[in-house]
């Protein structure tokens, strides 16, 4: 018996978050396995292919080829007018805070909400990014718990420097991503 061809799949993602999080640095050692620690302001939009292979994940049994368009998207709130163009057409978002400033991880629920107002219910992942330093003083739990259950998703820890959950990151947009279409 010859097997199936894969069930081809192409889906925008975007990146949120306040500037510094690691947006651009998580994208970089998923796309390409690199780490610079140099940081680079994100001007407007920079976007980012990926394949991906969900294994027997189709309902009829075969393999799912998912492109993933990854819209790494400036994270200066003054411009909330381009990010509202740029999320256009996404199917779901990594949002990215920084467990070292309780500022940006605060922020979250102010990416999520801006993002759902223009996408709809599209999924979303939450990210604590610069797992692999010390955590802020403040950092809160509940915020993190309020987030997970307003959202109804997960938050993971992350290190784009170590590569701690980064791919398992990815992964779980591509799933909740795929979980949507076959609704």
């Amino acid at each position: 018996m010859e097997s199936q061809k894969p069930k081809e799949v192409m889906k925008k993602i975007c990146l949120l978050g306040d500037p510094a999080v690691g947006k651009t640095s998580l994208i970089r050692k998923f796309v390409y396995d690199r780490f610079d620690d140099k940081y680079i302001t994100s001007i407007g939009t920079k976007v980012s292919t990926k394949d991906m292979y969900l294994k027997n994940a189709w309902p009829d049994g075969r393999d799912v080829h998912m492109v993933l368009l990854i819209w790494d998207i400036l994270g200066q709130r003054e411009h909330a007018t381009l990010h509202a163009v740029f999320y256009r057409g996404a199917e779901g978002a990594l949002i990215v805070g920084d467990t070292t400033r309780m500022d940006t991880m605060r922020s979250l629920d102010h990416w999520a909400g801006n993002f759902r107002a223009v996408v709809g219910s599209a999924p979303v992942v939450f990210l604590g990014n610069k797992s692999d330093l010390p955590i802020a003083e403040d950092f809160d739990d509940g915020v993190v718990a309020s987030l997970k259950e307003k959202y109804s998703t997960e938050f993971i820890f992350t290190s784009a420097k170590t590569g701690e959950n980064v791919e398992r990151a990815f992964s779980m947009i591509a799933e909740k991503l795929l979980a949507s279409m076959l609704l």
